[in-house]
């Protein structure tokens, strides 16, 4: 029997996504949904395979029909809530459509629309490791790409949207062959509200520090200098980001690289990819990360860096935008492959 099932899985290949679990999160539910519109040529999901599939795995299946009837009603109505909760949150920028009727997930903008990618790139990499219900293997390639390269793209574009202003990208691996300083030098050039060091502080700084424990620096311009805040951004695109705060490293970075400042109020912000439907996990970790941005807010934030470096303001890696598109795209391939 073993030998047979292993022919038949090769033989037939796995679907590329299992039903969730009845013990999984509504949340992850309508994440269910929101791939199986992305991978389907149809670009739709319909509830009730959903819902009926979940039903198939009570333990005891009820007579009264009455009451399952409930039960699945009440399933649509998570998902229902979780979705007008996306929806208002995001606007435009989420890229999905629920039917009047309640019964299809409409894709309705494409993975190539600029508006839609960052809530692509949120939604994909949220699941890339340890998902609920992804059965395809997305090779090492695609993960390096997304956290060396296209994670900090959006984050710094985001960090623009959060700071209604400019925004300079230091995560190593850096897109520019720039030094930390050198970057630095151009946000004091930009009126950052700092002067950066001639050199890192010998004491305080390590000779081989990429990027000093901080990934992107914004700040609210004003038209008499120094800025209103400067932000300091923490990018976490992994399930480790509670322990990614911006707060925690922003004074080491400063003592390594910043001489005078900055002036003006300081903020911190960490950036992930994932939606926090824990209401008190989530109020909790703001006492240590300043301000968190998550799946809800990050794809309208990049969207509005990107319409900031279209009217010229210095927003590092917006021309680095094909490069995202260009991961999602690769993403799909890989999984329908």
């Amino acid at each position: 029997m073993k030998t047979l099932t292993a022919w038949l899985n090769k033989k037939m290949p796995l679907e590329p996504l299992l039903t969730p679990s009845l013990a999984t999160s509504s949340s992850e539910k309508l994440d269910w949904l929101e791939f199986t519109a992305f991978l389907s040529s149809s670009g739709v999901a319909r509830l009730d395979v959903l819902v009926s599939a979940l039903d198939q795995q009570e333990e005891e299946q009820t007579e009264d029909f009455g009451e399952e009837d409930r039960q699945k009603e009440a399933i649509v109505a998570e998902l229902e809530n979780e979705f007008d909760y996306r929806s208002q949150a995001l606007g435009e920028e989420y890229p999905f459509l629920l039917s009047d009727d309640a019964e299809e997930l409409h894709l309705v903008r494409s993975w190539e629309d600029q508006r839609a990618v960052f809530y692509f790139v949120c939604l994909l990499s949220s699941h890339l490791v340890n998902s609920p219900f992804v059965t395809f293997d997305i090779s090492t390639g695609m993960i390096t790409r997304l956290r060396n390269e296209v994670f900090q793209i959006v984050s710094t574009l985001a960090m623009a949207g959060v700071s209604l202003g400019p925004s300079v990208s230091i995560g190593w691996p850096r897109n520019s062959d720039e030094t930390i300083l050198e970057v630095l030098r151009r946000a004091s050039a930009g009126h950052a509200g700092f002067n950066a060091r001639a050199a890192a502080h010998p004491e305080v700084a390590n000779p081989h520090d990429k990027d000093g424990g901080m990934d992107v620096i914004s700040w609210r311009s004003a038209y008499r200098p120094p800025p209103l805040n400067l932000y300091f951004g923490q990018v976490a695109s992994g399930a480790d980001w509670k322990g990614k705060s911006a707060a925690n490293k922003a004074k080491s970075f400063k003592a390594k690289f910043i001489e005078l400042g900055p002036l003006g109020n300081e903020d911190y912000t960490t950036l992930t990819p994932l939606r926090i439907a824990d209401e008190p996990l989530w109020k909790r970790e703001h006492a240590d990360h300043g301000s968190i941005v998550d799946r809800t807010m990050l794809p309208t934030l990049a969207y509005s860096g990107m319409q900031l470096a279209a009217d010229g303001v210095m927003v590092d890696e917006a021309e680095n935008l094909p490069t995202v598109l260009q991961w999602v795209a690769d993403y799909r391939t890989e999984a329908l492959s």
